[in-house]
């Protein structure tokens, strides 16, 4: 057996392939455009496993507005994307990488018994040598073009040249052979003359199982179980599942004590190991989940016929988003939504949007925040084209239920109180049907205020609202104040039937609003117009 004279560090760090500058920490907490976004079923789709959730929330939910980490991930995931095999090697490590932290979570600062102990490093430092391995492997045959990727790529070969590490993949062998072929011990019983047991002594150790008794009879007929190189004649105990209740007889004490002194020499050598590699591929399990996931998230939707673009990140003093074509991508999972532009910029920073109930407003909402998180996580967009600046926050205003301590304009109120108490000239608010709780003369007094408030401040905006009034006087809201942000009209886009019926398109465009005759429009739909009332009137008269 190899012996080092000094201790081992193989705990080289590994290039992030989610932070140029290394590994930040970020707590975040749920806010409320996480759910008025619907922003779980978006962490649902780039989770492979239930575990990696809340990496993944937290990644989306961190809104990064450095446009060199946003490009870094950008590059990674082209990478897997470009790289199917780099994709199939990464999910086959992740159940390995989880059981390599899982077990060193477990171990902790807990006392274990000797030989579980050394069988578990021994585990641990098998796994740390394979993922190593075949991940080095992987990187050398893929075509890489990142940064992040080439730089893991580097800093494995580190790794694998290092003379310590070299030492382990060659002692490791020789350390596991002796827990490995322990399979079974043949105990020999002493007596008295009373046929009572008096001592017992370890005749071998065995590296085959031992078989309960089975007759010359039940052989010959093939029954009971296969013969084994060694069978007893009955047998007399079987040890329960749980260690901690192994040591049950003084019988059992001796055979631990004895198991111990074998796996002791091992574990002597495995101090010389204090520092292995699995702290640094802590961080980079998520990563490996997150970037495969998303990878094989993107070939699915392009399969199925959805354009895919990589985001150009603009400049913060833009505050522009041009998006063609977007889908939402919840959506997208299960239907085909149908697409919207997205234009922000100069000639227009907040909209309002009008249109039929169930045409697609707050869809429209949802599916602008969702790309906006996406773009600033470093992933691709389900569109055909992007450039978008990145934001400091989304804060959003959905309606919801009144609490018992005030009523459902009061918690409107709130809300958007504290909306203007963290917004910026560069974040992004989506309002959804705000002030639907009052009279109409009351919402569109109170909107209009709110209006000229995100003019002022000079951000992006999105107002859905039933309130037609509110849109054709867009002109009047801005002329009232000074602001970086103009405002500009969308609509919910609806078309004419065989029949003349208005029937929603779901695509939300730049347009005038509809105004009463669309009003009008949907009470004919509904069988409420005047000339329907009176019609059915004098048929139902005799």
């Amino acid at each position: 057996m190899n012996k080092l004279r000094s201790r081992t560090n193989l705990d080289i760090p590994l290039t992030s392939l989610m932070w140029p500058d290394g590994i930040p920490a970020p707590q975040q907490h749920i806010t409320a455009w996480e759910n008025d976004l619907g922003l779980a079923d978006l962490v649902n789709m780039l989770s492979p496993a239930p575990r990696y959730n809340a990496y993944v929330r937290q990644t989306l939910s961190a809104l990064t507005t450095d446009s060199t980490t946003i490009q870094w991930r950008q590059a990674v995931l082209k990478d897997f994307a470009n790289n199917p095999a780099l994709i199939q090697t990464a999910e086959l490590l992740l159940t390995r990488l989880h059981n390599l932290q899982e077990g060193n979570a477990l171990l902790g600062k807990k006392q274990r018994n000797l030989l579980l102990d050394t069988a578990d490093q021994l585990a641990e430092l098998d796994a740390y040598l394979y993922i190593t391995q075949a991940l080095y492997e992987t990187l050398c045959s893929a075509n890489l073009e990142s940064t992040a990727l080439i730089g893991l790529r580097d800093d494995l070969t580190k790794r694998l040249s290092d003379p310590n590490f070299q030492a382990l993949r060659a002692e490791l062998p020789e350390l596991r052979a002796p827990l490995e072929h322990i399979t079974s011990l043949t105990v020999g019983v002493n007596l008295d003359v009373q046929l009572r047991p008096r001592s017992a002594v370890l005749m071998a150790i065995n590296d085959h199982k031992m078989s309960a008794s089975t007759s010359w009879l039940e052989r010959v007929i093939g029954m009971g179980p296969e013969p084994t190189d060694e069978s007893g004649i009955a047998q007399l105990h079987r040890l329960p599942d749980d260690p901690q209740q192994r040591v049950l007889a003084p019988l059992f004490q001796d055979l631990d004590r004895l198991l111990t002194e074998v796996a002791t020499p091992v574990a002597k050598t495995l101090t010389r190991y204090v520092k292995m590699g699995t702290g640094s591929l802590a961080h980079l399990e998520y990563e490996l989940a997150f970037f495969s996931t998303a990878a094989r998230l993107k070939t699915d939707l392009e399969s199925r016929g959805f354009a895919c673009c990589w985001p150009e990140v603009a400049a913060l003093e833009e505050c522009t988003a041009e998006i063609d074509d977007l889908v939402n991508i919840a959506l997208a999972r299960r239907e085909q939504p149908i697409p919207s532009d997205v234009v922000f910029g100069i000639d227009g920073r907040i909209a309002v949007v009008t249109g039929p109930n169930s045409g697609g407003k707050t869809t429209y909402l949802r599916t602008v925040g969702l790309a906006q998180v996406m773009f600033q996580a470093g992933l691709f967009l389900p569109a055909s084209r992007a450039r978008i600046t990145p934001v400091d926050h989304i804060l959003t205003h959905f309606p919801v239920l009144e609490t018992r301590q005030q009523g459902r304009l009061a918690e409107e109120a709130t809300r958007l109180r504290e909306i203007f108490q963290q917004a910026t000239s560069r974040s992004l608010v989506l309002l959804n049907e705000t002030f639907s709780s009052t009279s109409s003369g009351e919402a569109v007094y109170l909107a209009q205020d709110i209006l000229c408030g995100l003019r002022v401040v000079g951000l992006r905006a999105i107002f859905a609202t039933h309130l037609i009034e509110l849109a054709e006087t867009l002109a009047e809201i801005e002329s009232r104040v000074e602001g970086g942000s103009k405002l500009f009209s969308l609509v919910a886009g609806v078309t004419v039937n065989d029949v003349g019926e208005y029937v929603p398109t779901y695509r939300i465009e730049r347009s005038e609003p509809l105004g009463r005759s669309y009003a009008r429009e949907i009470a004919r739909r509904h069988g409420i117009s005047l000339e329907q009332i009176l019609e059915k009137q004098q048929k139902s008269q005799p």
